[in-house]
């Protein structure tokens, strides 16, 4: 079994990743789930969200605005993260 495990930014074990089939054989589901339906980002939304993000890296460039590590970002975006299975 291949388990990938998640930290948060103190290096705590936060949660578990384990790939579906050995997942089906853990919970003995054997129908695949189908991922869950998101909404879709508009042109708009999507430049936006991106000069939001650019107006942030100038704030940090002249240290108006604290970085955060990469470790730190993921955290905070996990639950909005899609994983697709391979």
């Amino acid at each position: 079994m291949s388990f990938q495990y998640t930290y948060d930014a103190k290096g705590k074990l936060t949660g578990v990743f384990v790939p579906i089939t050995e997942w089906n054989k853990i919970t003995g589901e054997t129908k695949q789930r189908k991922p869950a339906k998101r909404p879709v980002p508009t042109k708009e939304k999507v430049i936006s969200s991106i000069e939001k993000g650019m107006r942030q890296v100038n704030q940090i460039e002249k240290g108006k605005l604290k970085s955060i590590s990469l470790n730190q970002l993921l955290y905070v975006l996990s639950p909005k993260l899609i994983f697709f299975p391979f």
